[in-house]
């Protein structure tokens, strides 16, 4: 199986050095004929993994909730408003 890597690097937006290539490819190979083999198994049904209907999705239901009862839980808060970590610099 022949993997094309430029387009693989542009849908998983990532970029594989040059010396890295050959064994990503090989490496990628293995895992789709993994997947593969899996397809072809003959699991019992309860195994198989099913899409859900929308029609047994519940309908979304709109609640309104007082701000100061979406703080009770918070572990840090100041001024009405979560307190989070940092994460961008």
């Amino acid at each position: 199986m022949k993997v094309d890597l430029k387009h693989l690097e542009y849908l998983s937006k990532l970029k594989i050095e040059d010396g890295e290539k050959e064994k990503f490819e090989a490496d990628f190979v293995k895992i789709l004929d993994f997947v593969d083999e899996i397809t072809k198994l003959d699991l019992p049904e309860e195994y198989k993994a099913k899409a859900v209907p929308l029609s047994e999705l519940r309908a979304d239901e709109v609640q309104i909730v007082e701000p100061c009862d979406t703080l009770l839980n918070a572990p840090k808060k100041k001024d009405g408003c979560f307190v989070t970590p940092l994460v961008v610099e």
